[in-house]
């Protein structure tokens, strides 16, 4: 299997096959090309295979299947689970590149269910309201009642 590793991505064969036939296919990959014949450029370079990079970074075409599967790779890594989209773009940027990459970036980890799910805004907060404090042994007895856990196999709650 021909790996393309770029830091701690590697693009296995297949992605990378999809990447080189999409920059065939890719019109503004096109454009760029004929727009460098124009005029020299000093930030776009297109390497022995034909493919396009702007400065050391992989020019990725706009489909949007292979730009979440490269998000996805780097999102659920197993080197870095489910960084937040800040960390994951600057992973990401000394490797790749297109328009608004950022963004794409950052909506792309607000989708991802696991974040969502741990996310402190999502937490219940408030108050806390202590108790008081008695003045004799078993004077007040206090409990708490937790609900909504999930069942085990046998039926019974969890705890």
């Amino acid at each position: 299997m021909h790996l393309l590793v770029l830091h701690h991505i590697a693009l296995e064969s297949s992605l990378r096959n999809r990447v080189i036939e999409l920059h065939q296919m890719d019109v503004g990959i096109h454009h760029i090309k004929r727009k460098m014949k124009e005029e020299e450029t000093k930030h776009f370079r297109v390497d022995d295979n034909g493919i396009l990079w702007f400065k050391d970074r992989l020019v990725v075409p706009k489909d949007r299947e292979l730009r979440n599967q490269i998000l996805s790779k780097a999102h659920s890594s197993k080197l870095s689970i489910h960084l937040g989209s800040s960390k994951m773009y600057q992973d990401l940027k000394p490797l790749f590149w297109w328009t608004k990459m950022k963004k794409e970036t950052a909506a792309f980890v607000a989708r991802c269910d696991n974040c969502c799910r741990v996310k402190a805004i999502h937490m219940k907060t408030g108050l806390l309201q202590p108790l008081s404090i008695p003045g004799w042994k078993w004077e007040e007895v206090s409990m708490d009642f937790i609900s909504g856990l999930p069942t085990s196999i046998e039926g019974y709650d969890s705890i």
